[in-house]
């Protein structure tokens, strides 16, 4: 599922620094996180099976997000996995702060993050 527009998904205050949390953004759920006061947003459903990222462990040196289930682990730059069992990727998501609000908004392709 895709976002089309951008959608306020959290405060600032909401995502401590090196945390991340679960959040919707109309029907697609969004793993959010905060590393050195940048943002990320990814898809919070695991490729290899369907549990959320956000339950998982943030490593923030890194940049990655492990699952929780079966700590297959991805990249929060572009959604790679990095550990076995995933083999595919989990979209990511373009983020912006206005004011103290946290928006998400439309998948940035490979072209955006290259």
């Amino acid at each position: 599922m895709s976002l089309n527009q951008w959608t306020k998904v959290a405060a600032v205050e909401d995502v401590p620094e090196d945390e991340m949390i679960g959040v919707t953004a109309g029907q697609v759920k969004i793993c959010l996180a905060r590393v050195k006061g940048k943002y990320y947003a990814m898809n919070d459903i695991c490729s290899h099976f369907a549990t959320r990222l956000s339950g998982g462990e943030l490593y923030p040196d890194q940049l990655e997000v492990e699952c929780p289930l079966h700590d297959s682990r991805f990249s929060l730059i572009d959604g790679s996995p990095h550990e076995v069992p995933a083999e595919e990727c989990v979209d990511v998501y373009a983020v912006k702060v206005e004011g103290d609000e946290i928006l998400v908004g439309p998948r940035e392709s490979k072209a955006d993050r290259d």
